[in-house]
């Protein structure tokens, strides 16, 4: 046998005795506990969702989802942990903000790992509403209305955002409907809310909580979400004016990427009979979160739209990576 032969054959049962123990090692797991990391501090909204989970899902797995919270650098600590530091074993977990993998890369422009190859979502978990409305002091009544009045006085309306994500989701629906709207910068949540609530800025998007907070100050215009919301019967979804792209706020379970497909879908088979369970859609429904489920291919497919909208109105309002 020559040398280069005997190479080939070497270096064959060497991928072979690999793909082996890959398999061997899919078809055992979990054969341990599965750490499940929160890139966010004690009782955020990412900390909740996980540990609620959790338990239901440890069952499902047989065995312990230790929850283990790595905050720091607006998520990106726990989530380069698990992108970079941690083998793509399916051992360890993490949850995300979809709109937050979507725009990390549009937003930090030293990234040691790459939000949307790095981190692939195993499943779309919950999903929470956005409201889009006013302070009930102004003229509109409804979508229409605001749409009509913002066309017939370009350039004389303004919006508020206190996150990337939020200002991206209104250039989104802004440009969608052909409206000019002057931009309001917030750098705090509770200030852009009140805001709104006082009419001084003239429309928002904010969570159910904080539009429900501000009470008969504030009309809802629009939603995000499938179905309109108990609250705000008389607003329309997004998806029923023509605007599916303009989603709520998502939570996705995502791995390293290189984790074998077998482990994956082990792991989505978990997390969804976990999502079914009344005792975890019951806090859900508390939290206003609806679950969403579905397979990986699904999850990834939202988290690229949702990438390439917010690339797209990045790049045409000018925003850069700092």
């Amino acid at each position: 046998m020559s040398s280069t032969l005997r190479i080939t054959c070497l270096a064959l049962a060497s991928l072979a005795a690999l793909l082996g123990t890959s398999m061997a090692s899919a078809q055992n797991y979990p054969a341990k506990p599965v750490r499940y990391i929160v890139p966010y501090g004690p009782g955020a909204t990412l900390d909740i969702v996980a540990r609620t989970m959790a338990p239901e899902m440890s069952k499902a797995l047989g065995q312990p989802l230790i929850v283990e919270n790595k905050p720091g650098a607006d998520a990106i600590i726990g989530l380069e942990h698990v992108a970079k530091q941690s083998p793509a074993d399916g051992y360890t977990v993490t949850i995300a903000a979809v709109a937050g993998l979507a725009t990390l890369p549009l937003t930090v422009k030293e990234l040691r790992f790459d939000p949307l190859k790095d981190l692939p979502p195993v499943i779309s978990m919950v999903e929470g509403a956005y409201i889009f409305g006013s302070a009930a002091k102004y003229p509109w009544k409804n979508y229409a209305e605001f749409v009509t009045n913002g066309r017939a006085n370009p350039g004389k309306l303004n919006y508020g955002a206190s996150s990337t994500a939020v200002r991206l989701l209104s250039e989104a629906l802004i440009r969608a409907v052909g409206i000019n709207v002057v931009y309001i910068p917030y750098k705090e949540g509770g200030a852009y809310i009140t805001s709104v609530g006082a009419g001084e800025v003239q429309m928002g998007f904010m969570s159910e909580g904080s539009a429900i907070g501000l009470g008969d100050r504030f009309r809802a215009l629009a939603v995000t979400g499938a179905t309109r919301r108990a609250t705000y019967r008389d607003a329309p979804t997004f998806a029923e004016l023509g605007h599916p792209e303009i989603r709520g706020v998502a939570y996705s379970l995502n791995v390293a990427a290189g984790t074998p497909k077998p482990i994956v879908d082990r792991l989505n088979a978990a997390a969804s009979i976990a999502l079914q369970q009344p005792e975890v859609r019951a806090q859900y429904g508390k939290m206003r979160l609806d679950v969403v489920g579905g397979t990986p291919e699904e999850a990834a497919r939202i988290l690229a739209t949702m990438a390439k909208t917010y690339a797209e109105i990045a790049k045409n309002v000018g925003i850069q990576a700092e």
